[in-house]
């Protein structure tokens, strides 16, 4: 089992670092060094500072990592080493059943299948329903940005409302 599970975190683990790698280097540093200037522990930095600003890209990876995990069959089918009922996965059943070569070891095999489907329709829901929340919530950031006439010209206001 520990086999398995280092197997799957070799394969997918590039999927999270694909994610967060741009996303830390657009952030910069220089928010983490101001936290450490002023006092913050690294974990205290880690948790509010870096955390948060990482948070969709995390996410998003994660997302794909589940994804990618799920239907990992070639490394796991390499280091299992198919024992029934102790190191199975998902796909590697579904060859198991597929194989069996019977009508209920076929519709089993389906039935298996499907219901990996579904988990990968869900996944793709949540990734969905996480970029409709990123950019709504990258919307209201942008509003909030937007001056109001007491604090800018009321020439440059109107001419930004014109643009809208």
């Amino acid at each position: 089992m520990p086999g398995i599970v280092l197997a799957t975190v070799f394969v997918t683990f590039p999927f999270v670092a694909r994610e967060l790698i741009p996303v830390m280097q657009a952030a910069g540093s220089e928010q983490e060094q101001a936290a450490l200037t002023l006092g913050a522990s690294g974990w205290r930095t880690f948790w509010h500072v870096t955390l948060p600003s990482v948070k969709w890209g995390l996410i998003y990876g994660i997302i794909l990592c589940n994804a990618r995990a799920m239907g990992e069959f070639g490394a796991v089918s390499v280091v299992s080493g198919h024992i029934i009922r102790q190191t199975e996965t998902m796909p590697l059943r579904v060859q198991a059943l597929y194989e069996g070569g019977s009508a209920v070891s076929g519709a089993a095999a389906f039935a298996v299948a499907s219901l990996l489907a579904l988990l990968a329709l869900i996944t793709l829901a949540i990734k969905t329903f996480l970029e409709w929340k990123q950019a709504r919530d990258y919307a209201r950031a942008q509003q909030l940005a937007m001056p109001t006439p007491e604090s800018d010209s009321d020439t440059a206001f109107l001419a930004r409302q014109n643009l809208r």
